[in-house]
């Protein structure tokens, strides 16, 4: 059986997630961004990974919600596809995964309602 992992008596293990650190994607996110990168800098490479975890602090005055979207890249066309969203209606810490199968994925502000915020988002792979 090939990649399969053994305990110390050579029994096939359970399924074994192996998490990397928690690493910083983005800081100090102050505005809605209205295009997509331009590149692939600053995205994260989930290269042999699964799940991408977000982890984010949402900060703000005036908070009403906030929207971010996954992107994906498209190697072939040297293109962002967008890919699922999720709406954020306060402040604080919160979690956000992202199926991403090995893909390049940066996370977008799409939308924010209020008077000011700021978004933090560090993120690990398993």
């Amino acid at each position: 059986m090939a990649n399969v992992r053994l305990d110390a008596n050579r029994l096939p293990k359970a399924s074994v997630y192996d998490y990397t650190a928690p690493l910083v994607h983005r800081s100090s996110i102050t505005v809605v961004e209205s295009s997509d990168p331009s590149d692939t800098s600053g995205a994260v490479d989930c290269d042999g990974y699964r799940q991408c975890r977000f982890d984010l602090t949402i900060g703000g005055t005036g908070f009403q919600s906030l929207d971010v979207q996954v992107l994906f890249w498209n190697s072939r066309q040297s293109i962002w596809c967008g890919g699922g969203s999720r709406r954020f209606e306060a402040t604080g810490r919160h979690s956000l995964v992202a199926d991403a199968r090995g893909a390049i994925i940066f996370l977008k502000v799409i939308a924010f309602s209020g008077t000011s915020f700021t978004l933090d988002a560090d993120y690990l792979l398993s």
